[in-house]
């Protein structure tokens, strides 16, 4: 993520550039005001006058270029987190399904919206305040330089010792920023699952501890926040404490030599003011300084999220299935939990294939290993002589389709739903919904095809969401089709009705895993496997 942040170092190179203009412009205000100050006292009318009239259109050139630099801030935002939030997205599209399955989406989610959030408000916007009040400091450097060298070297001892500060005090800044992520994370978890409980928790009067957890939960996130808080009142404090010192030991500088004679008036005030254009900005560089640092493990625990341990190279693009899936020897297990031990099957192009087995018998798992999800412990899959594991995911997963007990619809038009926002011929989508018996459901909705699905499919019957899932696999001319418990929650005769009409589909694979038989199309199958006690029997 960092990386793409740094991508976007051009548009903070036109923040550096016009931060510069501007910091020019002041520090040429000030030389012209001590001109005039000067002017004045030696009784220089004409002098003055000159001189307040450059001061007045330096004045009026800051307007106008302010304002760019606030659009340049805006603009170097703006791209800097939407390439870190796709940059992200990028990566969780990259993971593999089944260490993705794995983890609990809350720590995705809180990466996007907590993580991305703090990293926006103390990282971008820190580098921004840092790079400007930094050119701000050099600017009012270079001036009390062109006055008094003294007062120089005064200045920059300041800034050392400001960022010496800064540095040490971000250490523990750092810890509580991950542990207050970590807090996040788990506090969304559990509002995900509350959420998702809510008729649990309301028929079962679970109201009260709902409450009390979630007070729990809340107060440990605001009391970190505190903490965090609280630090950098106390970074802030010191800083400013440090402001204070530096300015009334510059004053009294500053007046000693103009007791000398060494200094006049304007020269003077010119060092009173760039010495506050000096520690203002290095005030809220030791203010960001700690918020930058602190963001350094926030930014590995983001690309901890994206990390896959399964890093096999794929070399093989699959242009379709052309012969046949083959299981050779194949054993997996669940860490030390075995499922399948020596599978060895057969599965033919344009075969019909039915899965059956008891709960927990390892059918699903067979299921992952043909999907991709996983790979074999031992012994190998194989697509037309090639092992599934060197096939890469794209061009696999470009040839099958899934049809799941639960299918996901999008809040979208039905045809979005059915082409999945791919571009086919009306001809071909109706052909796809005419073989997966959809057309009696789009003829009845009131915009065809245009028809709003609302919610995942909260308008939609479960048979026409199987029906759905069926067409998108038709329409993206999948060589194989896989079925997990796709009947389970359907009524008998519509399930039936989708089953035949799988079965009747010519040259394309299809396996179906069920626990639902019905003896009327059992006979269809090429054949049926029965998956149980580790092992893989034709039945």
């Amino acid at each position: 993520m960092k990386k793409s942040i740094y991508k976007n170092f051009p548009y903070l190179l036109l923040v550096i550039v016009i931060a510069a203009l501007c910091a020019g412009l002041e520090s040429f205000s000030t030389i012209f005001m001590m001109k005039s100050i000067d002017a004045a006292t030696a009784g220089n009318r004409t002098l003055f006058k000159s001189e307040v009239i450059r001061l007045l259109i330096i004045a009026l050139s800051l307007i106008p270029a302010t304002i760019i630099l606030s659009f340049s801030k805006g603009l170097y935002k703006r791209k800097a987190i939407v390439s870190a939030k796709i940059n992200y997205i990028k990566g969780v599209f990259k993971k593999n399904i089944n260490e993705f399955q794995r983890d609990n989406n809350s720590k995705y989610i809180s990466a996007l919206t907590n993580d991305v959030n703090t990293i926006e408000n103390n990282y971008i916007d820190g580098l921004y305040e840092v790079t400007v009040n930094m050119v701000s400091f050099v600017a009012g450097i270079i001036v009390i330089g062109y006055v008094s060298p003294i007062a120089l070297i005064l200045g920059v001892s300041i800034g050392l010792f400001s960022t010496v500060i800064s540095i040490l005090l971000s250490k523990p800044v750092q810890k509580h920023q991950v542990q207050r992520s970590d807090l996040y994370e788990h506090y969304t978890s559990y509002i995900k699952e509350v959420l998702s409980a809510f008729h649990i928790i309301k028929s079962n009067n679970l109201n009260e501890k709902v409450q009390k957890d979630f007070y729990t939960k809340s107060y440990a996130i605001q009391h970190k926040g505190y903490i965090i808080d609280k630090i950098y009142t106390y970074i802030t404090s010191l800083q400013n404490l440090n402001m204070l010192l530096t300015i009334y030991i510059s004053l009294g500088i500053t007046v000693f030599i103009a007791i000398k004679g060494k200094l006049t008036l304007g020269g003077v005030i010119l060092v009173i003011n760039n010495m506050e254009r000096i520690m203002a900005p290095l005030s809220q560089v030791g203010e960001w300084m700690p918020k930058i640092f602190s963001s350094k493990k926030l930014f590995i625990k983001i690309e901890d999220t994206l990390k896959n341990h399964d890093n096999h190279q794929e070399i093989i693009t699959l242009d379709g299935l052309q012969d046949s899936i083959e299981f050779s020897n194949v054993s997996f297990a669940y860490e030390e939990n075995d499922v399948l031990k020596n599978i060895s099957l057969s599965l033919k192009r344009g075969g019909k294939y039915l899965i059956v087995g008891p709960s927990g018998g390892g059918k699903s798992t067979l299921l992952k290993l043909l999907r991709k999800y996983y790979s074999p412990k031992i012994g190998s899959i194989l697509i037309d002589g090639n092992d599934l594991k060197d096939i890469t995911k794209g061009s696999y997963f470009h040839h099958i389709s899934n049809v799941e007990q639960q299918v996901f619809l999008f809040e979208d038009t039905v045809r979005n739903n059915i082409t999945l926002y791919k571009d086919f011929s009306d001809e071909e989508i109706n052909i796809a919904i005419e073989k997966a018996g959809l057309s009696d459901f789009i003829t009845g909705l009131t915009q065809g095809l245009d028809s709003i699905i609302y919610d995942n499919g909260k308008n939609v019957s479960g048979g026409e969401k199987s029906r759905i899932a069926i067409a998108r696999g038709l329409l993206q001319k999948a060589d194989i089709i896989f079925l997990d418990e796709a009947f389970a929650s359907l009524d008998s005769k519509i399930a039936k009705e989708i089953e035949n009409t799988i079965l009747s589909l010519e040259n394309i694979t299809v396996i179906n895993v069920s626990h639902v038989v019905f003896e009327e199309t059992k006979g269809k199958y090429s054949n049926v496997f029965m998956v149980k006690n580790k092992g893989v029997y034709s039945v």
